[in-house]
C-alpha cells in the first residue's frame, strides 16, 4: 500500500512481514527524513538510517524513494519500497534524448528551433530528475505516461522559449 500525504510530502508505504508483521515506512520527499513503525509501534531511532527494532536487533535503511529502500535487520533484508523498473528509466529519459536529437538537428531547428550544448542539456537533466521523481510516487503506469508527457511538453517549451529569446537578442 502506497499513500501520499495532502501536502504530497510524506511517502508511506506498508508492507507485512512474517517475522515482524506491519511495518510502515514514512518518508518525507523534500527532507530525505524517514521513520518506521512495526505493528502500530513507532521504532527508536538510534541514527540517521539506524532503528531498534523490537527483537532488539538495529535495523539499517539503505536506498531512498528513487532506488528502492530496503530494512536489514540480522541476516535478513526487507524490501520497503521497490527499485526502478526499467520503463520507468526510459519514460524518464525521453525529455534528455528529445533536446539533444532536436538541437543538433539543423533541419528541425529550422522548423522550431530548441536551445541545445550546455544549456539545453543542463534543463533536460533537470526534466529527466523531475520526471524519474514524479513517475516514482505513482503505481498507475497510464499516469506515468501522462506525468512523461506533460514534462516532456513543458522541457520542449522552456528550450523553445530560450532560443527564441536568444535569436531574438542576436537579431
Amino acid at each position: 500500500m502506497k499513500k501520499t500525504d495532502k501536502g504530497g510530502k510524506i511517502l508511506q508505504r506498508e508492507i507485512t512481514n512474517q517475522k515482524y508483521g506491519k511495518i510502515l515506512f514514512n518518508e518525507n520527499i523534500w527532507t530525505g527524513k524517514k521513520t518506521l513503525s512495526v505493528e502500530g509501534a513507532p521504532l527508536e531511532k538510534k541514527g540517521k538510517n539506524e532503528f531498534l527494532m523490537p527483537d532488539g536487533k538495529t535495523g539499517y535503511l539503505k536506498g531512498n524513494t528513487i532506488t528502492g529502500v530496503t530494512l536489514t535487520a540480522g541476516v535478513e533484508t526487507i524490501r520497503l519500497t521497490p527499485s526502478l523498473k526499467w520503463y520507468e528509466v526510459v519514460l524518464s529519459l525521453l525529455p534528455f534524448v528529445l533536446i539533444m536529437v532536436w538541437g543538433n538537428s539543423v533541419q528541425l531547428c529550422s522548423i522550431i528551433p530548441v536551445v541545445g550544448g550546455a544549456i539545453g542539456g543542463g534543463i533536460s537533466g533537470a526534466c529527466v530528475a523531475i520526471n524519474l521523481f514524479c513517475v516514482k510516487t505513482t503505481d498507475n503506469i497510464l499516469l506515468k505516461i501522462l506525468i512523461t508527457l506533460g514534462v516532456l511538453a513543458a522541457c520542449f517549451l522552456v528550450c523553445y522559449g530560450i532560443a527564441a529569446a536568444i535569436l531574438a537578442a542576436a537579431a
